[in-house]
């Protein structure tokens, strides 16, 4: 692992919650990470540009769309961003269901630091 963040890449954040946005986005900058926050599934649907490389670092339980929804929505589009499901509300049966639909990982609110630099680091060059 070299702890050096990939100056292309693109850390997408997708929450409902703005101030836990805002804070993912501050420790994952102060990392030196590129990021992009979208307050919903459909802000980052509508917003985003997936030939950029990265990740996506989604919450599952969301108004409108879920985590999983969106999951499914990307799928069959054809978006093949790396995701990391990061969820306040991780139970076994989402875990699951998230990685067999191809999550890169699962990680549960709030996430050791060190675990979340090395899953995006893992997504990142899955990318």
């Amino acid at each position: 692992m070299s702890g050096t963040p990939d100056e292309r890449a693109l850390i997408r954040l997708v929450d409902d919650d703005e101030d836990f946005l805002e804070g993912l986005a501050f420790v994952l900058e102060a990392k030196g990470w590129k990021t992009a926050g979208y307050l919903s599934p459909r802000d980052f649907l509508t917003s985003d540009r997936p030939s950029v490389p990265g990740c996506l670092i989604l919450d599952i339980r969301m108004p409108e769309m879920s985590g999983i929804e969106l999951q499914r929505e990307m799928k069959a589009r054809g978006i093949d961003l790396p995701i990391i499901i990061l969820t306040g509300h991780a139970d076994v049966e989402s875990a699951v269901k998230t990685l067999k639909m191809g999550a890169a990982d699962f990680l549960q609110k709030p996430a050791d630091t060190e675990d979340l630099f090395e899953s995006v680091e893992n997504a990142v060059r899955l990318s």
